[in-house]
């Protein structure tokens, strides 16, 4: 039995290995669009914060690594880009050559993840404006604070890794406030006592907190200088995009597999509507025990 699995993050690795444990027999191919698999996500943060020392620290597995320890097949840089349901294939591009490909399957887990929403406004493409979703992101954050450039910044949303980020730059000496549309920090994970509990400590900290304000523009010359939002401008150096995400799934719009907002429906097996086709992580819609 052959099994593609698109993405080569938690879940992607996770799947792969647990199919050659139960078949070692089985042919799994990971296809995965970036160049680190099995990577540490929580903490990324703390990698920018110096907490975590070491880059390879956040890495799990390299693809030559979990390649040896399990026997299934990676393939880094590579991007799947279609999948055709009747022939059971999909499409895939090198991204470093632009070749593209086709390949085979029995079954198919879709486990591509999801990407930092980006606002529809100004100034998003200057320098100094930042994500947090891969290594890459949180070691070009950690060399422009190791700089000594970055003297503010400003997070734009109050979840977990928003607070997280802010946490750690102010622990790096950066004057950081964090800006969110909603009445609280964490305001869909707790209670707005404990939401306000936490933002009290987090002013404490030194972390400025400015609820019910959107983000309108980001302002500067090249790079960020000023950050427009519904109640003032702030001045900053820096700006994290942390406003959650979007699901990695544009690429099977007119497959016929069924979606919610972008995410993939999955039974309590995690298969889609198309028995031979699976899908797990950030991608999918899970139900709820």
């Amino acid at each position: 039995m052959r099994i593609i699995i698109a993405g080569g993050v938690a879940a992607g690795t996770k799947i792969a290995a647990k199919l050659k444990r139960v078949n070692r027999d089985a042919e799994v191919l990971i296809l995965t669009k970036g160049n680190d698999i099995s990577y540490a996500g929580c903490g990324l943060p703390y990698y920018v914060g110096n907490v975590i020392k070491d880059r390879e620290d956040l890495v799990v597995n390299t693809p030559e690594a979990f390649m040896a320890l399990t026997g299934a097949e990676v393939r880094t840089g590579v991007e799947v880009t279609a999948v055709d349901r009747a022939g059971k294939t999909v499409s895939a591009v090198d991204l470093s050559t632009g070749e593209k490909s086709g390949y085979a399957y029995d079954k198919l887990v879709i486990a591509t993840g999801a990407s930092p929403l980006l606002p529809a406004c100004e100034g998003v493409g200057l320098a100094n404006v930042f994500t947090m979703r891969t290594p890459d992101d949180a070691a070009a954050l950690r060399q422009a604070v190791d700089t000594g450039e970055i003297k503010r910044a400003v997070i734009v949303g109050g979840g977990l890794i928003g607070l997280e980020v802010a946490e750690n730059l102010t622990g790096r000496g950066v004057k950081t406030s964090v800006i969110d549309f909603a009445p609280h920090v964490l305001s869909e994970m707790l209670d707005p006592e404990f939401s306000a509990y936490l933002e009290n400590a987090m002013a404490e900290a030194g972390v400025m907190i400015f609820t019910g304000v959107a983000l309108e523009g980001i302002a500067g010359a090249g790079k960020v200088e000023k950050v427009l939002t519904s109640r003032r401008p702030m001045k900053a150096d820096a700006v994290v995009l942390a406003m959650g995400f979007r699901p990695n799934t544009g690429f099977l719009e007119g497959s016929g597999l069924e979606m919610s907002r972008g995410l993939l429906l999955v039974d309590g097996q995690m298969r889609t509507n198309d028995p031979d086709i699976y899908a797990a992580g950030d991608c999918a819609l899970v139900q709820n025990r």
